[in-house]
């Protein structure tokens, strides 16, 4: 169970030490800086900081009595409470912003990731972002696992929720004959439809087509380009459409 406190926590990000302090904390109950320095084994005035830092954060509450400060964890529920607070911001700085941006700029524009935790962030980002019932077009190589190198199985699960939820549905070209290395539970998971590149044409390679966006990434090693150009994206979609066509229906 501390395991997967730990997973979750870094998936917040919170760093190891903030672990280690958070975890501490949440089983002593009210406590003293030293106290949780003693038990984690980490110097006291280390320890003071990231309390002070969580604190800020609104992951626990202090009080000082007779020039002691104690903490203690404040409710799990606060970090659901906070995160929805977040969420409901965003939804608002989204409504404000979406007239204004970029509304002088037509210009084409390219990114590059090469970290996982960056890689994850624009997923998840991308795909939170995108509308109900949308549709999004990608090319993908099960045996190459490139998603599982880049994120783990409880994100998956949360953002095919989340996909799920917003009736988001996919459409995916993969090799011929790679088909049978896709697990069950991943299709009944998500709304997809899958279906195999004829034998000979040979791609190896996870390319997503979404909205205006031309995405190609990897896993191994961990790298995403993003491709904003209408004409360019427009003639990957013709070329993927042709593909869609000529291949087998599986699922």
């Amino acid at each position: 169970m501390v395991k997967q406190i730990k997973n979750y926590l870094r998936e917040l990000g919170f760093t190891a030490n903030e672990i280690k302090v958070y975890i501490a904390l949440t089983q002593l109950g009210e406590a003293k800086a030293v106290e949780v320095a003693k038990k984690i084994d980490l110097p006291r005035t280390t320890v003071i900081s990231l309390l002070n830092k969580l604190s800020k954060d609104n992951y626990l509450t202090t009080n000082k009595y007779r020039g002691t400060t104690y903490y203690w964890i404040e409710s799990p529920k606060t970090i659901s409470a906070s995160l929805e607070n977040k969420i409901a911001i965003a939804a608002q700085l989204n409504n404000l912003l979406t007239g204004l941006y970029r509304t002088e700029a037509h210009f084409p524009a390219a990114q590059v990731y090469d970290s996982k935790t960056s890689i994850k962030q624009f997923i998840v980002k991308t795909l939170g972002n995108l509308p109900k019932k949308s549709i999004y077009y990608t090319i993908d190589s099960p045996g190459a696992a490139n998603y599982a190198k880049i994120y783990s199985d409880h994100v998956r699960k949360i953002l095919y929720q989340q996909k799920k939820k917003k009736g988001i549905v996919t459409q995916t070209l993969v090799p011929y004959g790679s088909f049978k290395q896709i697990l069950p539970f991943k299709l009944k998971e998500q709304l997809i439809q899958i279906k195999e590149l004829p034998q000979d044409i040979k791609i190896h390679s996870s390319l997503w087509l979404i909205e205006d966006k031309l995405i190609h990434f990897s896993g191994n090693p961990p790298f995403l380009v993003v491709l904003k150009h209408e004409q360019i994206v427009k003639s990957m979609k013709s070329l993927y459409d042709f593909l869609w066509q000529i291949s087998e229906q599986k699922n």
